[in-house]
């Protein structure tokens, strides 16, 4: 029999057994209107077919991953208001037509996959999300693996996200809203700084990568901006040979990133204040803590370390750490894949391939080849271990215990080189977890209860 490859989406009504016994006549009217009225137009509108009519839901048939997923998003979109809920599953694989017909993988596991969503909700596998790469005009959320009857392994997958739409239209307001000015280091180098939000001071230092023009819009990974803003008055600036900050600076050292640091405060007319920092800029708001004690507050260093990948104890580390520099040296501007998807993959394994993607282009926007050979460096050679003991402030360690870029063992430093501090692991694999992420509720409970403990 031939075979080939399809999109396969598969529907069906929630609770419709039930529905049909209390009102047969009204669940059946409304099944028919949904049936011609959003779900054959939308199919047709992205191509597909019908392939396959039940009494409870339909098995449609599209030439491509983006296609099902986009046809998915814009059905469940307009069944937000109708009594009746449906849920759905998509796959891309092996199909064998037979007459008007389909049978095979990707109709087991797309069926499989719906029967396994939530009311009101799309599950999309691994593979689809992948196929259909960055063309998708809808956010996907990481679900846990799946085990689906009759398949032998488990099935990753991803949920559509039908608050994307809103989520960054009000990310591309903010984005355009914000007030940037501009403060002078103390070698003269020009830094861009901004706040957003209301509410207790936060200062976010400065990480190896920003650009305050696009955070909102392309740093799909940053969920901590997003969510922070809702709560505190994040103060952000982009670092030296970063986004709208000066481009080309020589000096590229640690003492001179902490001396931007103050630069900023100083601007912003801040005496002291908590400082938030992430991966490499979690190194930096420790650094600042250590020479400036009596600037500092409090920290909340999330997914950071004390050590850069070139100098810590563990040989594969440092060697991941040359390989991405290697990568880079010649190929930051490649067009996918390049050094920088597989840094978006490291930081993030788990968002949404969509999401890695997007950072990875990000990356060439916030900085351009030579910048990042000299920053790289610095960031991979980096090491304050000396510098803990001398930090006094509160502080909060938040650590992914499944990070593959920089180790939970890293965070387990910074708690144990800082007299006092706290730690927490973050059950995700993510170093920089997009807003979507399972373990941002517990994540935000820690910050809340630090904050307000100041």
């Amino acid at each position: 029999m031939k075979r080939k490859i399809a999109a396969i989406l598969s529907l069906d009504v929630v609770d419709y057994t039930k529905r049909m016994s209390e009102d047969a006549e009204k669940t059946l009217n409304a099944l028919q209107r949904i049936l011609g009225e959003v779900i054959k137009p939308l199919v047709n509108e992205n191509t597909g077919r019908i392939f396959k009519l039940m009494g409870d839901g339909a098995l449609v048939e599209f030439a491509a991953a983006t296609d099902a997923i986009n046809a998915a998003s814009q059905i469940f979109y307009q069944m937000r208001n109708e009594d009746l809920s449906l849920r759905a599953g998509i796959h891309v694989g092996d199909v064998m037509p037979n007459d008007t017909d389909l049978f095979g993988e990707a109709v087991n596991i797309a069926s499989r996959l719906q029967s396994s969503a939530q009311s009101g909700s799309c599950l999309v596998s691994k593979t689809a999300a992948e196929v259909a790469g960055t063309s998708l005009a809808v956010s996907l959320r990481p679900e846990n693996s799946i085990r689906l009857k009759g398949i032998p392994n488990p099935v990753e997958a991803y949920s559509i996200d039908l608050d994307g739409d809103k989520r960054r239209a009000k990310n591309k307001l903010l984005a355009t809203s914000q007030d940037i000015r501009f403060a002078k280091s103390k070698d003269g180098t020009t830094l861009a700084w901004t706040s957003s939000g209301s509410g207790t001071k936060l200062l976010v230092t400065p990480n190896w990568l920003r650009h305050l023009e696009y955070d909102w819009t392309m740093n799909s990974i940053a969920g901590w901006l997003p969510l922070l803003s809702e709560i505190y008055c994040l103060y952000r600036f982009d670092g030296r040979n970063n986004g709208l900050s000066e481009r080309g600076v020589q000096d590229v050292s640690l003492n001179r990133i902490v001396e931007d640091v103050e630069a900023v405060m100083d601007a912003a007319q801040i005496e002291k204040i908590p400082l938030f920092g992430v991966s490499f800029g979690a190194t930096i708001a420790a650094a600042f803590a250590a020479y400036h004690p009596d600037r500092v507050s409090g920290l909340v260093l999330f997914g950071g370390f004390a050590q850069g990948l070139a100098v810590r104890s563990q040989p594969g580390i440092a060697a991941l750490g040359q390989a991405m520099m290697d990568m880079s040296l010649e190929g930051w501007n490649d067009e996918y894949p390049s050094a920088r998807d597989l840094m978006a993959q490291s930081f993030a394994p788990t968002a949404s391939p969509h999401d890695q993607s997007t950072y990875a282009e990000f990356m060439r926007v916030a900085m351009d080849h030579q910048d990042w050979l000299k920053i790289g460096p610095l960031v991979a050679s980096v090491n304050i271990t000396d510098l803990l003991p001398q930090i006094s402030c509160p502080t909060l360690v938040l650590h992914a215990n499944r990070d593959r870029m920089h180790d939970v063992e890293q965070g387990r430093i910074f708690a144990s080189g800082i007299e006092n501090a706290r730690f927490i692991g973050i059950e995700t694999a993510n170093n920089t977890m997009p807003e979507y992420d399972p373990a941002w509720p517990k994540a935000l409970q820690e910050i809340e209860r630090f904050m307000s403990s100041l």
